[in-house]
């Protein structure tokens, strides 16, 4: 799972939205079925529920990063991997209990303008 996890998240495959399994496997070196087998009974998920929990994860993680603070719910949840809203939807109740758009409400922190870096001019 180790490896599984590594590759996962240093080459930041959980955020390709036409990730499959095949491809983990590839990318691991590691045999399909073994891949499958691995997940399922350590993590207790399929591979796409598994997938999106990465998502959601990597979602709570950036929804307060300030270069996010303009984007809409549907670009934040393509920016995290997901297909699609109605998928992103899906996966948030499923795992959250809330859709984005209702843990983003509950949860966002407010911005502090003065913590913007503000732009730098050299005049000379």
């Amino acid at each position: 799972m180790a490896k599984i996890e590594i590759t996962l998240v240093s080459k930041k495959l959980f955020l390709r939205c036409d990730l499959s399994l095949p491809d983990l496997a590839q990318d691991t070196g590691i045999d399909l079925h073994t891949l499958s087998h691995l997940i399922n009974s350590e993590t207790n998920q399929n591979f796409k529920n598994y997938i999106n929990l990465m998502r959601i994860g990597y979602f709570k993680e950036k929804m307060n990063d300030f270069g996010w603070k303009d984007l809409t719910v549907e670009q934040m949840v393509m920016a995290c991997g997901f297909n699609s809203r109605a998928t992103a939807h899906r996966a948030f109740i499923r795992h959250v209990g809330a859709a984005p758009s209702e843990y983003l409400k509950l949860h966002r922190g407010q911005y502090d303008h003065r913590t913007v870096p503000k732009k730098r001019y050299n005049f000379g």
